[in-house]
């Protein structure tokens, strides 16, 4: 009789569903849906891992749909995630993506919607296989925006990605020759110079609701891509915004005076010549940058005032000298101070 007990419970412990819980291991993720700045309903968020394989299918979190106040919760385990929200013919990519969740959760999550189509481009297509796409924002047409195509995961969907098309024209249309495969489309619109860091208020971002796109040799596809303007309150957000663990300083020059429109970079290398790992907004007029991210470690901080390549003749540069090789440690959700960087003009 033991032995049938044992078995019993041996079997109903394996059975999907009935798997022992593990107190503590799940936490809530909360906030609010809108469109047009107003609360929806009838809309659900999704979560899939930074580790998952794609972003198609169902989701392995999920909230209930909203109601008419447009709040949402739901429960997962602390770590990474892309949060995608929709339903009422709804749409949205969250723009912090992907977001660290840490072990006390987080509340007032915000999440702005588009529309989940859009009119699709009527234009003859130069290329023979590809994509042939429409940007479209609340206002309309999306012009100058570029398209960012991506084959996996792994750059997290930043960055240059595979290849990048555009701008568009005002019509918000675009075309890119691609081979047959399996793609990500994003697009992104800044109002200012640069082409590369993290977006600012007032610059547009969107994501093809139909990610991951399959292209088939000899065909073009033709895309819709809704795009959402980025919040004044991304500013103010910059101490967390991709995490619970900061840098806060200054880029000075020699003199000690503050330097303004230079980014902090964060590599996981001391050579720190491959992409950073996280990128500071431009420093203002105070030469103050804030750096954000998800978890403690040692880590190689730089300043400079380009992305993309090594720094050259006549850009500005410089390093954290506080430690002979450039790095500083913190603790997860520490949040570390009065760390100065000095840059100087190459030549």
């Amino acid at each position: 009789m033991y032995l049938r007990l044992i078995l019993t419970l041996g079997l109903f412990l394996l059975l999907p569903g009935c798997l022992p819980s593990n107190p503590g291991a799940e936490v809530r993720v909360e906030g609010k849906v809108t469109s047009n700045r107003a609360p929806a309903a009838d809309v659900r968020v999704l979560a899939y891992p930074v580790t998952a394989e794609t972003l198609a299918g169902a989701s392995p979190f999920s909230s209930l749909p909203t109601a008419a106040d447009g709040h949402f919760q739901l429960t997962l385990p602390a770590g990474e995630y892309y949060f995608f929200a929709r339903g009422a013919g709804l749409f949205s990519f969250y723009g912090r993506n992907p977001v660290a969740v840490p072990a006390e959760g987080l509340a007032e999550m915000n999440i702005g919607l588009v529309p989940d189509t859009g009119s699709l481009p009527s234009d003859e297509p130069f290329v023979a296989t590809g994509v042939l796409g429409r940007t479209f924002a609340e206002e309309g047409s999306q012009a100058g925006a570029t398209i960012y195509v991506y084959t996996d995961l792994t750059s997290r969907l930043k960055g240059m990605g595979y290849v990048m098309a555009g701008p568009t024209d005002k019509e918000g249309v675009f075309e890119a020759a691609l081979p047959a495969g399996t793609y990500y489309l994003l697009a992104r619109q800044r109002r200012g110079n640069s082409s590369t860091g993290p977006l600012q208020a007032g610059d547009h971002v969107g994501y093809y609701p139909g990610n991951p796109l399959t292209v088939k040799d000899g065909e073009v596809a033709r895309i819709a891509i809704p795009m959402l303007e980025v919040p004044a309150k991304v500013t103010a957000m910059a101490g967390n915004l991709f995490g619970q663990t900061s840098i806060v300083g200054r880029i000075l020059d020699r003199r000690g005076d503050p330097v303004a429109g230079v980014r902090a970079v964060l590599y996981d290398d001391g050579q720190m010549l491959n992409r950073p790992l996280y990128v500071s907004q431009p420093s203002g007029a105070d030469g103050a940058f804030v750096l954000s991210f998800p978890e403690g470690g040692t880590y190689f901080l730089a300043a400079r005032d380009t992305l993309g390549g090594a720094p050259g003749p006549g850009d500005l540069y410089g390093t954290y000298d506080a430690s002979d090789d450039h790095s500083l440690s913190l603790e997860t959700g520490e949040k570390r101070s009065g760390v100065d960087i000095v840059v100087e003009e190459m030549w």
